[in-house]
């Protein structure tokens, strides 16, 4: 099994493990967390099959996630999701295209020596939660709680480690997680005050060496391909090998912020 393939396997797997309920469906798996309903990613259905039809799809999203303020599909298929990406638009769905990064070579520079380290999943989710409260979900606080809700329960499916930059004063923290085989670096985020300084780098590098350390192979992220990061994870020597697709819609009151989001 080649390296894509075990990633998204490894991603399909971690997803299932951590929602509160999973059953079929026509077009892939319905996963749905209504404990955690405000964390999208954990109340999703995942589009499988290779045939699947736009109407089709958005009938079973409304069917199976009525009662949340969102709709959201997936799908670990590069060519149905670019199958799928115009007609879903078209239709009002915002589509992502999520870059599956593998590391293949070494950084373009080092970090800063010492500058990013492993810290304590305390002071790790305390830095994350700083991050989440500056995006635009964050003014709710009972976000922020689902959030890390959902960060504990994928630290109970597969090992989990945090590392931050500068290690004394936080200003930068991301996640790794493993099946004990490959790694996946997660939850990447620098607070605006205090980015600029290569803590990102060393924090993904600190990282990145960890799981190299310990044989992971593959090591790999996901990142928007819409956005920038993705060319700082190139000069750290991670290449875009595959894509995730996710699509979403929120509902009236979602949109107009008078619901609680994430």
């Amino acid at each position: 099994m080649g390296a894509l393939e075990r990633i998204r396997r490894f991603l399909r797997d971690t997803d299932e493990k951590v929602c509160d309920e999973r059953w079929p469906t026509p077009s892939g798996l319905a996963m749905i967390t209504p404990s955690l309903p405000l964390v999208w990613q954990l109340n999703a259905i995942r589009i499988d099959d290779p045939g699947a039809v736009p109407a089709a799809i958005e009938a079973e999203a409304e069917e199976l996630l009525a009662g949340f303020g969102h709709r959201k599909l997936v799908t670990h298929h590069d060519d149905l999701g670019a199958r799928l990406t115009p007609a879903l638009t078209a239709r009002g769905w915002n589509a992502t295209r999520l870059l599956v990064m593998l590391r293949r070579r070494p950084p373009d520079r080092p970090a800063e020596p010492g500058l990013g380290a492993e810290v304590s999943r305390e002071r790790g989710a305390t830095m994350l939660a700083a991050f989440r409260r500056e995006q635009p979900f964050g003014w709710q606080d009972e976000a922020i709680h689902q959030l890390a809700a959902m960060d504990e329960r994928y630290g109970d499916v597969v090992s989990a480690r945090d590392f931050a930059a500068p290690a004394e004063d936080l200003g930068c923290s991301c996640r790794l997680y493993s099946d004990g085989a490959l790694a996946q670096i997660d939850e990447v985020g620098t607070v605006e005050v205090r980015r600029g300084r290569g803590y990102a780098r060393a924090a993904v590098l600190a990282a990145a060496d960890a799981a190299a350390a310990e044989g992971r192979d593959p090591i790999f992220l996901l990142t928007d391909a819409a956005d920038w990061p993705q060319r700082l994870y190139e000069r750290l020597g991670f290449d875009a090998v595959g894509s995730v697709y996710e699509f979403l819609k929120l509902s009236f009151e979602a949109r107009t912020g008078s619901r609680r989001r994430s």
